[in-house]
Formats: structure tokens, sequence, C-alpha cells
């Protein structure tokens, strides 16, 4: 899975007036398949139980007040406030909704990459945005695991060959590149 460098890796791009597609090896379309349904099992882990209150199902109320214990699950479903007090309140009310939209772009990219012929993934401009949604999570949950925030990107790229962060940095820093492509993608509509 090499990135920029190879002559026949090209990303996403434009097709059409509202199409975007990109071609993927079995093997990239296994490890994107991997990867979202990762999403999608963690996401799930962390849903309502609204036997108690219908209404609060209803209007989008979370039973959970308290911040996930998982550290990736805390990165894609962050805190909003420093203050605890708000940070509960605000999780209260917005958390179902967050955690509902990064399932449906997780289920529309997995559908996508499920369904490809050939490898050719083609998205809409509304699969699009899923994709971008899906990718972003997926590298958020990449990154809290190679503690990119601690270490530089120049610090992870000399990790030795059999170190298995390698691997994984690998196909975070595939993700922004083909993350990137697509944004590209979606530019050539704006210009």
């Amino acid at each position: 899975m090499s990135t920029q460098d190879s002559d026949d890796q090209h990303g996403f791009h434009r097709h059409g007036d509202n199409a975007y597609i990109a071609q993927f090896s079995d093997s990239e379309r296994e490890v994107l398949v991997n990867l979202v349904e990762q999403i999608i099992e963690l996401l799930s882990e962390r849903s309502d139980n609204h036997v108690e209150d219908p209404l609060a199902a209803m209007v989008g109320i979370t039973t959970h007040d308290s911040p996930p214990e998982d550290e990736v699950l805390l990165r894609l479903l962050p805190n909003a406030y420093a203050d605890q007090v708000d940070a509960s309140e605000f999780r209260r009310y917005t958390e179902s909704t967050l955690r509902q939209k990064k399932h449906a772009h997780s289920m529309s990219m997995r559908m996508s990459l499920q369904m490809a012929v050939d490898g050719i993934i083609e998205v809409d401009h509304g699969g699009a945005n899923d994709w971008l949604g899906a990718m972003n999570d997926i590298r958020l949950a990449l990154g809290v695991r190679l503690n990119v925030e601690s270490n530089c990107h120049e610090e992870l790229e000399l990790l030795v060959p059999d170190d298995p962060m390698r691997g994984v940095y690998a196909v975070y820093s595939w993700l922004g590149w083909l993350q990137e492509s697509l944004i590209l993608a979606l530019m050539d509509d704006a210009i």
C-alpha cells in the first residue's frame, strides 16, 4: 500500500457530473472493510438502552453522561467542555446523534466497498462525504493507537520494519493521502 509515489495509485477522481471513483486492490479493500467494521463495532458498544424512556430515544437523548472509558471511543466521541458538569449535560443531548452519524458514514463506506465490482468504488456527493467522515474516524482511531499527539510523524516514519506499528502508520498515512485525493476531487466541483 504505497502512497503518492506509486504511478498506479490515483486515489479518488471525479467521474462525470456528480460521481467520484477510486479503484482498490483486493487487499486494500479487505483492509478498509476490516477497519470500518471495527469502527462500526466500537460505536455499537456504546449504544443506548431506552427501555425506560422512549421519549428520550425519540428526541435523541442518550443514557450516557460520562465519557467512554476506551481511549479510541473517547477520541471519536470527545467531551465538548473541560468542565465535567457541562460536558456531561452536553453529551446527554448530542452523543446519540453523533454516534448515529458516524455509524451511518461507516455503514455507507462498508456497503460501497462490499458492492465494488473489480475493486472500483463509485460514490455520489453524499457518498463522498460519508467516505470522508468514515476515513476520518478510522484515522482518529489509528492515531490514538499510534499515539500521534506525542509522536511526531518523523519518528513514526523511522519505525523499524518489524515493528507492528509501522504497518499501522503506513495505513494511517495511506488513508490521509486517500482523503486528500477525495477532497481534491470534490474541489473540482467548486472550480
